[in-house]
Order: structure tokens, then sequence, then C-alpha cells
């Protein structure tokens, strides 16, 4: 069921939107699918929407993340062509230390750029690049402990569960209420190497579903979303 394989974009102005990928190594190879030589690939349609970026408690598709060695620099480069990153959060998690920040693309397509002491093997190991392909997509979730077991039933691998409260990570999520807890997990293939999924929630919090018109729209999988899932309403 997973490795996520493809991940489904649907453009206001596929040409920007292209461009937007480029800039993150993306190379087109016909019939508007673009990719990096590993991981998802970027299957991009026509809209009639213009898609906005999601904030606060927004269910749906929130970072489609890449390592970069550097996040400073990183930033340095996106600005060069023309974007611009939020806020950046930080975590500690034991000996890892992360930093992060997401750059809103055409029609808020949220690219998630993560500096990390500790990291799994990408194309930022082996290409001159200055980032890695898509490793992970963060879909928020009405709850994540309920999505979970439809999961692991369907073939899943899930990592320990994963609990922050930090006014950093508000800030880069742009809630409104900036110390929020919020929950997370990772799920992924048997080989663990593959492009995952990370599922957030927010405890507590009434969630807001936003249109799927533009901007990221689903996610071209192994097998079947498990039935009863968010992420395929």
């Amino acid at each position: 069921m997973l490795p996520i394989r493809g991940i489904d974009v649907a453009a206001s102005d596929p040409a920007a939107t292209r461009d937007f990928f480029a800039v993150f190594g993306y190379v087109e190879g016909g019939d508007g699918v673009l990719s990096r030589s590993v991981g998802a690939s970027v299957h991009i349609s026509r809209s009639n929407a213009k898609g906005v970026v999601r904030r606060g408690w927004d269910l749906g598709p929130r970072g489609l993340d890449v390592y970069v060695h550097d996040l400073d620099e990183a930033l340095t480069r996106v600005a060069a062509a023309g974007w611009s990153g939020g806020a950046i959060g930080a975590i500690a998690l034991g000996p890892v230390r992360m930093r992060q920040v997401l750059v809103a693309g055409p029609d808020g397509v949220p690219i998630v750029m993560v500096e990390s002491s500790h990291r799994r093997p990408s194309l930022l190991d082996t290409e001159s690049h200055w980032c890695s392909e898509i490793y992970s997509v963060v879909w928020c979730v009405r709850d994540r402990d309920v999505e979970v077991p439809l999961w692991t039933a369907a073939g899943a691998t899930a990592g320990p569960p994963l609990e922050f409260a930090d006014s950093s990570l508000g800030a880069y999520l742009d809630l409104p209420v900036a110390d929020s807890p919020l929950r997370m997990i990772t799920l992924a293939s048997d080989d663990g190497a593959s492009t995952r999924l990370e599922l957030l929630s927010f405890p507590g919090q009434q969630a807001s579903v936003t249109s799927r018109d533009a901007g990221v729209t689903g996610l071209r999988l192994g097998g079947e979303v498990p039935e009863g899932s968010e992420i395929a309403s």
C-alpha cells in the first residue's frame, strides 16, 4: 500500500507550478509528470480553481518535505528564485535537532525544507543538488490515533507516536494558538526508505475541511487508501 509513488497536483497555472518544482530539482519527463531519480513523482493537471495555503487547524496535505544541508542557505536559494519561506520551526528529540520552514508555491503547494542533525539516506547524500527528493508527505487529519490502525491493518509500518507543544512549531504551522499540542506519526513501507506518509493532528481543536480543487489533491500509492481514512475524502 505504501510507499507513496506519486503526488497529484492540480494547477491553475501549470507552467508556474512546473517552474516552482524545478527550483527543487524536479524535471518534467512528459505528460505533466515531474520527478527526481528516486522518490515520489509529481503529477500535474490543470485546475479551473486556485488553491490556498492551508493554515491553522486545516485538514489535508500540509507538507512535501525535502532535506537540505543548510536551511539558511536554502532560504537564500529559494528567495533568488522569487519565493520566500515562513517562520522557522525548531524541534529537539533527544540527540536530533531539526529546523524547518514552509515555502508556499503556486496554489499553496507546501514544500517544507528540513535541516536535521540526523536524517534518513536521500539524494542529498549522493547528488550535488542542494536539496533531496520529497522524502515525506505530511497530511493533517482529525485524529491521528483513529487513522493509524487503518493504515497498519493495510500493511504500513508505524513509527513511534510523537507529541509536541512548542511555540516555534506553532509559528511555523501558523496556528491560532502557538503552543497548542500537536500529534504526529510516520507511516512507511517495509523497506523504510521510500517516500513516507506523516499524519498530523491537533487534539482538542476543531479541524476545518478545505477544498482540494487545486494544489496538492491526492496521493498515488502502491495500493488503495484504507477505507475510512480521511486522506481518501
